[in-house]
């Protein structure tokens, strides 16, 4: 090939690949907000990132054996916020979705829950609404339009892992289908509130429900997690 019409070839590619945001999967299964705090440095920080957004909360009010009380968790999650303003990030807290109880309690100690799952994951939104107000940064309640949709409906619904739409006893978990909704939800909510995303670089930060549990390519930003389907997403080109 001519050597000016392979330069030339290479900077379209180079263009192309610029033209759209990136979007990074840094959801690890099982994660708490204290382990994000550990992580957050080599998975977050001087990496450029224009926009971070932070899902947690989960496992720190529903796994049995990695329970947190409120305060504790507020107070990792403002250190998390924090920490990643100090960096010039933006932050956008996106609340857990809700759960079926019925397999939750299957696979944890039932003892162990003072309030009903659902009150405690509708906590955590109310713990993340505050801290987007005092911190100025902004805030999507994936909960209460989980809750408004009436899900999950024990073995009935499509968006969360359950015997008849995966043939698992879940109960926590979307589907890929329900991946496919949440990455959705946040991209119409990007696209609402942020200026100039073709080129940004998006960090999705959180646990196993970030991190894409029992779908294809979990972890990955290609694939069926939120943030692969997220990636999908913007690489549309912008009508703006």
């Amino acid at each position: 090939m001519n050597l000016k019409y392979f330069l030339l070839l290479l900077f379209m590619m180079i263009s192309f690949q610029d033209a759209f945001a990136q979007v990074f999967n840094e959801g690890v299964a099982g994660n708490t907000s204290i382990d994000l705090e550990k992580r957050i440095e080599t998975d977050v920080l001087n990496r450029g990132a224009h926009l971070v957004i932070v899902m947690v909360g989960t496992n720190d009010m529903l796994n049995s054996k990695k329970m947190l009380d409120y305060s504790a968790y507020e107070k990792h999650l403002k250190s998390i916020v924090g920490t990643i303003k100090n960096e010039g990030a933006d932050v956008l807290l996106v609340s857990p979705p809700t759960v079926d109880s019925v397999y939750l309690f299957q696979r944890h100690d039932r003892e162990r829950y003072e309030q009903n799952p659902n009150q405690k994951l509708n906590a955590v939104a109310k713990i993340m609404e505050n801290l987007t107000i005092k911190e100025e940064i902004e805030f999507l309640d994936l909960h209460s339009i989980f809750k408004q949709m009436r899900l999950p409906v024990h073995n009935r619904d499509v968006f969360i892992q359950n015997i008849s739409n995966s043939g698992r006893k879940d109960g926590v978990h979307p589907t890929s289908l329900g991946y496919r909704f949440i990455a959705t939800v946040i991209y119409q909510y990007i696209k609402a509130n942020y200026k100039k995303i073709d080129k940004m670089k998006i960090i999705c930060f959180g646990d196993s429900i970030t991190y894409g549990s029992g779908a294809e390519n979990p972890g990955e930003s290609i694939g069926e997690s939120y943030p692969a389907i997220l990636s999908q997403l913007l690489a549309k080109p912008s009508k703006n």
